[in-house]
């Protein structure tokens, strides 16, 4: 009797179904009707139909007999073939009345489910065998598919892609039993099991507070509540904030979610000169109480600590919000967003190169003003709105009225845009608010992923010594970053053109006159104050930058210093930068889940090549079948569940009889595009689709250009932009004439130019 007894869905593998007879099948008995489900369906695989559930008896409130049926069962009711609003071309009709059944009823003496009727006689044709995969009972996904196309999804690879990779995995595409259609509706079921959108975001990151203690969120609602905005930050970004907030760089000019929302993402730089996150938000609207609202959220998370430099695209709101919050903050406005502007305002390309020299160059504040005045009374465009307005905030865009003032070599805001472009490999159109914060944070382990090869870059080996001060390279080398010392060893490079034509001595200080060979009309001072052994230039690049300039280094090798002095060396561009702060090194703990993954990881590598090598030969098949078969008793056994598979495939299969015959009217759902979940069009229709597929999928390489910002900042030579065909270092002052002579004798250019278009909506003009 035990031989006809089916335990657990192993057992049914074991079955060799070409040989099994009618007789075998009546004299079968199930531990419980999952199972009785299960082999009914495997057998119809290897037949070619395909199977759902059908009619029950309760008796005592529990289901004392069972009937499977043929899924050509029956027949279509005629009102589905007579609908009036249908849109799309009905379904083919498959049932016809056939008769081919699974009958069990549950015998008390034995408790188990026995066959009480049997039939296999089919008024239909089969499908062949290699085909039968995909019919509807036999194309379900399992649940270690579901989960790996889960975690798949989660790293940013695309349905299609999974479905390749899966159907790799076994072998051929002929092997796996479910479509791209199927996957795609696994992910809208999933969807649509999930509180709202607002809820589920703060689930997930109430679950990420639950792992990280010291993560911040913050969320505002309106009335009834309506949502507002969403603020949040982990342990790991206050604590980049605590070492590098002390430049901090916004805008909203990213919009990429389902609901079209503006994205606040607050950006630094890091000791590797790397862009670092210090937060993120998703806001509603780009008003004044918004951004004071986000800027007191980042004050609170980051235990009051306030920048001193934050550079912005030049949003009006922003710029109120920030004299609010950070009334003592530096504020510049973006180079690049200016010299767009000026070009939109005055539709004249040579004041646009003109007022960029006057921007960038490194004048004393009282040459600016004279240049400024010849620029604007040359072009006639004094008494523009613009210019009236720019010559008011020049303290917040002019080197001549910056310099001094610490922006770690931030001119633009070309690094939110260069993150804007990362974020977008992992972050999607469709994405509603919870997946938004889910593939942010994906986004934020790549970039500290990266950090950490930064770091052992810096750790491992030491350059070439390449310049003539070697003894200060050497020292530099062994104090600063890679990506620093690289910008450092250009300033070295720099200073082997300099010479000291000059040095005098005072009471407090010695003073240095620094010369360039064969041009005596540059010249820089720079101060040496013994007591508290400080340098200090003109050109103030070590107070705007943090890193010495050429100009002292030239001292330096004048005076035969072979170290970097203490004073010189911002620790924030040191390898120490992070040595000594509590919370680095456990930030990178194994998690619960990342111990789970890497664990899968492992038994799926085995299992692998088990797959591979084990279906070579019917022994070894067997063989291979019945050693995991073995090892997944005793984990069961281990873990004391013993029903796993049991309740398995009763549950992956309860919704098969969800569309057999009834007689209650009901009215369908407004159709929706699976795709975005939006009406009024299909999947094959949606621009939002059609919009994902043009954006290219995630690549390591293009990710690499994450530090948008140019490392000009470190030119010393020509005091201006290290740009120089825009203007030539040895001029003294502007020459208009030429510019006059290029214009070919007028004022207003003639020339076309592309001004990029007109300011956004959601920008205020300069």
């Amino acid at each position: 009797m035990d031989q006809y007894r089916i335990n657990s869905w192993e057992d049914i593998g074991k079955i060799d179904f070409s040989s099994l007879s009618m007789k075998n099948i009546c004299q079968l008995h199930f531990a419980d009707l999952g199972l009785a489900f299960e082999f009914y369906n495997s057998y119809a695989k290897t037949r070619g139909f395909s199977v759902r559930k059908s009619r029950s008896r309760i008796v005592d409130g529990k289901v004392r007999e069972k009937a499977y049926v043929c899924s050509c069962e029956g027949y279509r009711l005629e009102k589905w073939n007579h609908m009036k609003n249908r849109v799309r071309e009905p379904k083919p009709e498959t049932r016809c009345g056939c008769m081919s059944k699974l009958h069990v009823f549950f015998d008390a003496v034995i408790e188990s489910w026995v066959v009480r009727d049997f039939c296999d006689e089919h008024n239909h044709d089969l499908v062949v065998p290699k085909l039968a995969r995909m019919l509807r009972s036999h194309k379900k996904m399992t649940e270690p598919d579901i989960s790996q196309m889960n975690h798949m999804k989660e790293v940013g690879i695309s349905i299609p892609n999974i479905f390749g990779s899966l159907a790799s995995q076994c072998g051929e595409y002929e092997n796996i039993n479910f479509s791209i259609k199927d996957m795609h509706n696994q992910v809208a079921k999933q969807r649509r099991q999930l509180p709202d959108d607002l809820t589920s975001a703060m689930a997930y990151l109430e679950m990420l507070a639950a792992r990280d203690r010291n993560l911040f969120y913050s969320v505002e609602k309106g009335r009834e509540g309506v949502f507002r905005q969403i603020f949040w930050c982990d342990g790991r970004c206050q604590l980049d904030y605590d070492l590098f907030g002390d430049v901090l760089a916004f805008d909203a000019t990213y919009k990429k979610n389902r609901y079209r929302l503006p994205v606040v993402i607050f950006s630094g730089v890091n000791h590797h000169n790397q862009t670092v996150v210090f937060g993120a938000a998703i806001v509603s609207n780009e008003r004044k109480s918004t951004y004071v609202w986000l800027l007191k959220q980042l004050l609170i998370a980051m235990k009051g600590k306030i920048p001193t430099s934050v550079i912005t695209d030049g949003h009006q709101s922003m710029a109120i919000a920030i004299r609010e919050v950070f009334p003592n903050a530096h504020h510049r406005l973006c180079a690049w967003h200016l010299m767009r502007n000026a070009t939109s305002n005055i539709h004249k390309p040579q004041f646009t190169k003109m007022f960029t020299k006057l921007m960038l160059g490194d004048y004393e504040v009282g040459v600016f003003e004279q240049k400024w005045e010849e620029m604007v009374g040359f072009f006639g465009v004094e008494d523009r709105e613009w210019i009236v307005d720019m010559y008011g905030k020049r303290n917040m865009w002019a080197t001549a009225h910056i310099r001094g003032k610490f922006f770690a070599g931030f001119r633009t805001t070309s690094r939110c845009e260069s993150l804007h472009a990362v974020l977008k490999r992992y972050v999607k159109s469709r994405h509603n608010l919870t997946e938004f914060v889910q593939h942010f944070q994906r986004c934020l382990s790549y970039m500290r992923h990266r950090e950490d090869l930064a770091d052992f870059k810096s750790s491992t080996g030491q350059p070439v010594m390449q310049t003539h001060f070697q003894q200060l390279e050497r020292s530099a080398a062994t104090i600063y970053t890679r990506q620093i010392f690289m910008l450092f060893r250009s300033m070295l490079h720099k200073a082997s053109t300099l010479k000291v034509i000059y040095e005098k001595e005072t009471s407090s200080c010695k003073i240095y006159q620094v010369s360039k060979f064969y041009k005596p009309n540059m010249i820089w001072h720079v101060s040496f104050h013994g007591e508290q052994d400080e340098f200090k230039c003109s050109c103030m690049r070590m107070d705007s930058i943090g890193i010495p300039c050429s100009h002292i280094l030239a001292v330096l090798g004048f005076v035969d210093i072979a170290e970097l002095p203490k004073s010189l060396v911002l620790r924030r561009w040191t390898r120490k930068a992070k040595e000594g702060i509590s919370g680095y090194d456990d930030m990178g703990g194994l998690m619960e889940d990342s111990l789970a993954i890497s664990r899968r990881a492992c038994l799926a590598h085995w299992c692998k090549q088990i797959m591979n090598e084990g279906c070579l030969k019917g022994d070894l098949f067997n063989e291979s079948r019945d050693a995991l078969v073995n090892i997944l008793s005793c984990i069961r056994a281990h873990s004391g569940d013993n029903n796993m598979m049991e309740g398995h495939a009763e549950y992956m299969y309860e919704d098969l009889a969800k569309n057999g015959s009834t007689e209650i009217e009901t009215t369908r759902k407004p159709k929706h595009c699976s795709y975005c979940r939006k009406g009024g069009h299909n999947i094959a229709t949606c621009s939002m689709r059609k919009m994902d597929e043009r954006t290219p999928q995630f690549d390591d390489d293009a990710a690499e250009n994450v530090d948008g910002e140019d490392y000009s900042f470190v030119d010393a030579e020509s005091d201006e932009y290290v740009h120089t065909e825009w203007f030539e270092e040895e001029d003294e002052y502007l020459d208009f004439s030429r510019y006059y002579e290029q214009s070919g004798g007028e004022t207003e250019s003639s020339m076309d130019y592309d001004s990029g278009g007109a300011n956004d909506d959601d920008e205020a003009e300069l």
